[in-house]
């Protein structure tokens, strides 16, 4: 009977975490994105030193985010992200309008894309 309750007690363990492991990636990820759409507001009114701001803003939140992600997602996902930043903060430098929209929407989908990857799913589990 104690090894029943054990299991069943850490299979709870185990779901409750994950559940908040996915509410926290969700969470972050879209606060990121409304940033990222406020800054691709700024982009299209050709407002350079607010948007870039603006993004090395949440360029901050994701170094600080992107600590404790590394701990669940694929480091690929992370380095792809790294890099639409990179390349981003440099369009944005260099007040390239249609690269840095590029580039924004590229970094939002790969944003998007990562609570559903880790979602506690079952077409996720299988």
């Amino acid at each position: 009977m104690r090894s029943t309750i054990a299991i069943i007690l850490g299979f709870f363990i185990l779901i409750s975490i994950s559940v908040w492991i996915g509410v926290q990636v969700k969470h972050t990820a879209e606060t990121i994105q409304v940033e990222l759409n406020q800054a691709e507001t700024l982009i299209h009114s050709n407002e350079w030193s607010e948007a870039s701001a603006l993004i090395d803003k949440t360029f901050n939140n994701w170094t600080s985010a992107r600590h404790w992600w590394a701990i669940i997602l694929n480091h690929s996902t992370l380095d792809s992200i790294e890099i639409s930043y990179a390349r981003l903060q440099q369009f944005t430098q260099n007040k390239e309008t249609s690269l840095s929209l590029a580039e924004l929407n590229t970094l939002k989908v790969l944003l998007e894309n990562i609570p559903e990857s880790e979602s506690l799913r079952l077409n996720n589990i299988l």
